[in-house]
């Protein structure tokens, strides 16, 4: 019966597929071989977490759920958005009468008669975004940051009553992950029975960024959090939930290693005569992955133009001109699933390649933050290292010993949760995983060879590649095909 049907996803922020094996993550590793798991899985564009937290509970496209970037410009809600920072979220989801523009997990449960219970240890607020709803709708959402930037501080306070206090962050973060896993085991899943929850780890993410992705430090957090990921495991044996409680397991993104000096990429524009500001040519969103919005289309074909001379960018797409034609060059939003009212004008990503930098993990990308040590982890571009991700499920309702090799993505994920359960779905880009289904192997969708979408320019040219399965469209990389190696 489906009224007995719980789900646990728990979430190994920034981690490689290529990075999981029995000597690492053993008991990762044993859970992908012994469920049913996805072997091409991928992210959506931006590979940022924020952007991929909204695809996991909407299972929707950015051009869908309207979380196109970790930043970007909404006027409604003030201008310049940071969706970590949880008052401005807070501000721009109450502006806005919802910071996303598809239904969300949280709300398709609670008019199930369920409940979405998040605790997470990444940003507040990311955490809150997870279910932007909590409040409303009575649910538990705590970010371990900072208590009261949560979206349930009071059933947050009364799980930290009942429990004990939030140690603080540290890098790796064993000690708050402990806390994550225990909470939800003594407290949450005993007192609150949620009817889904969600753990996001903030590890190996953090430990990536200003330690390197395979660094000491990096192991040490791999190791930790694959240990938790064995807790529970055991506990869902020992308790007596092998049968109710399905586990599902993801990473939202990859990493690569970021080369060469920070760029400052408006110093750069400046230079070559652009100007910012309310008065200027447009605004600029610096990043891995980075938009512009543009005062009028004659500056936003000038702004392509220049980008495409420039040894440092890498792929280009753009919305349609005021004539309905597309910028030179360039690649229309749509095709990385990117068309929305928020997007920029222009979303360029800094260029890359996939040369191992130590002769270990391939990928490498320019970058423009000077907080990242060069040579640390960096993500949000169009690599296959940045867009591959892990997704494995276990438990009653799943295929063992299974092995999907169509590709799939975070968006396949709400779907199959809600077939699951018998809840009537919306609209949503991703599809229902039949063929991970317990009881007899499904055929999955027939998987159209890659599409291949191409854009040049005088001297540059660039391709985006993508698969079709069942009618879902999942990005595999993109680049600009006539770049060097970087320097």
């Amino acid at each position: 019966m489906t009224d007995d049907i719980r789900f646990l996803i728990v979430a190994f922020d920034g981690l490689r597929p290529d990075m999981v094996d029995d000597d690492l993550t053993p008991n990762l590793a044993a859970f992908c071989r012994q469920g049913a798991h996805c072997t091409d899985s991928r992210g959506v564009f931006p590979t940022e977490t924020r952007v991929n937290q909204a695809s996991l509970i909407t299972g929707c496209h950015p051009g869908q759920h309207g979380m196109v970037a970790n930043k970007f410009m909404e006027p409604a809600a003030g201008g310049f958005l940071n969706t970590a920072d949880f008052d401005a979220l807070s501000h721009a989801d109450r502006a806005l009468d919802g910071i996303l523009t598809a239904p969300s997990l949280g709300e398709i449960l609670h008019q199930a008669g369920r409940e979405l219970a998040v605790i997470g240890c990444g940003t507040a607020g990311g955490n809150r975004l997870l279910h932007h709803r909590a409040e409303a709708l009575g649910a538990l959402n705590m970010s371990l940051h900072v208590l009261d930037k949560s979206a349930t501080p009071l059933a947050g306070g009364a799980v930290v009553d009942a429990f004990r206090p939030i140690p603080k962050a540290d890098l790796p973060n064993r000690a708050q992950i402990d806390w994550v896993v225990d909470a939800y085991m003594e407290e949450v899943a005993v007192g609150r029975d949620p009817g889904a929850a969600i753990l996001w780890f903030s590890d190996p993410d953090t430990p990536f960024h200003y330690r390197g992705i395979e660094s000491p430090e990096a192991a040490a957090a791999i190791r930790h959090a694959d240990h938790v990921l064995g807790r529970l495991l055991d506990w869902r044996q020992e308790s007596g939930r092998a049968e109710c409680l399905q586990i599902i397991v993801l990473s939202d993104h990859g990493h690569v290693a970021t080369h060469g000096a920070p760029l400052d990429l408006e110093a750069k524009f400046r230079a070559a005569g652009f100007s910012f500001g309310p008065n200027g040519d447009a605004d600029l969103i610096a990043g891995t992955c980075a938009a512009l919005y543009a005062r009028d289309s004659v500056i936003q074909g000038r702004l392509v133009a220049w980008l495409q001379e420039q040894p440092w960018c890498g792929p280009i797409f753009a919305r349609q001109m005021k004539d309905g034609a597309q910028p030179p060059g360039s690649l229309p939003l749509a095709a990385a699933n990117l068309e929305h009212v928020r997007t920029g004008d222009i979303v360029f990503v800094l260029n890359r390649d996939d040369v191992a930098p130590n002769g270990g993990l391939l990928g490498r990308c320019l970058h423009d933050n000077p907080e990242i040590p060069t040579g640390c982890g960096m993500h949000g571009g169009l690599s296959p290292y940045e867009v591959s991700t892990i997704l494995a499920f276990s438990g009653s309702l799943f295929a063992t010993e299974t092995k999907v090799t169509a590709p799939t993505g975070i968006i396949d994920i709400l779907p199959t949760m809600l077939h699951a359960l018998g809840l009537e779905a919306p609209a949503m880009d991703g599809r229902v995983l039949h063929e991970i289904s317990a009881g007899g192997m499904i055929t999955a969708p027939p998987s159209r060879p890659e599409k291949t979408s191409t854009a040049h320019g005088d001297h540059y040219r660039q391709s985006l590649h993508a698969d079709e399965v069942g009618g879902c469209r999942y990005l595999a990389h993109g680049q600009r095909d006539d770049a060097a190696p970087l320097p």
